[in-house]
């Protein structure tokens, strides 16, 4: 009995160690364009460990349309370095308040774990949106080359359609 549980908790320690040690494969972070008295951007940026980049921006962005490039090992170990954070804590929402700021929707792939988180980046802690701040600013927008259209694993990035009754 003694036996079963010493290995017992060797296998959970083993299991805890290289769950830790998951590397992150892709960041994408989608903004709705809800919030800021409704003119907030809608926008996504995503960068994956090939060092690809896409990015949209939409209504209320002022580069409008879908880009693509890359970028370079230094900044991706960066982001893997500060999205572990939000992968093994996720987002830290210490104000409770009613706010008029967009949605953020975060999404991490470390191998077959995905992670994905939404918060509202009104109540998200200022370490966090100093992160989120840099990610945005980490790729010059100004370095991408427009394309016609891409997918994302994200979806608050669009405008939800207005249906009119008649």
């Amino acid at each position: 009995m003694r036996n079963i549980l010493i290995l017992s908790i060797l296998l959970c320690l083993t299991n805890c160690t290289q769950q830790d040690n998951i590397d992150i494969k892709k960041v994408t972070v989608a903004f709705s364009g809800y919030g800021c008295e409704s003119e907030c951007p809608y926008k996504v940026l995503s960068v994956d460990e090939q060092l690809n980049v896409k990015y949209y921006a939409g209504m209320f962005a002022n580069e409008k349309g879908y880009y693509t490039g890359t970028t370079t090992k230094e900044k991706w170990d960066s982001i893997k370095v500060r999205f572990d954070k939000f992968r093994l804590k996720g987002i830290d929402t210490i104000k409770w308040e009613l706010t008029d700021q967009p949605d953020v929707e975060f999404y991490i792939q470390g191998g077959v774990n995905k992670n994905k988180f939404k918060e509202n980046t009104g109540k998200m802690s200022d370490e966090d949106l100093d992160i989120l701040h840099w990610f945005v600013k980490s790729v010059p927008i100004s370095t991408l080359i427009k394309t016609d259209s891409l997918t994302f694993e994200t979806s608050i990035q669009y405008p939800i359609p207005y249906k009119y009754k008649l």
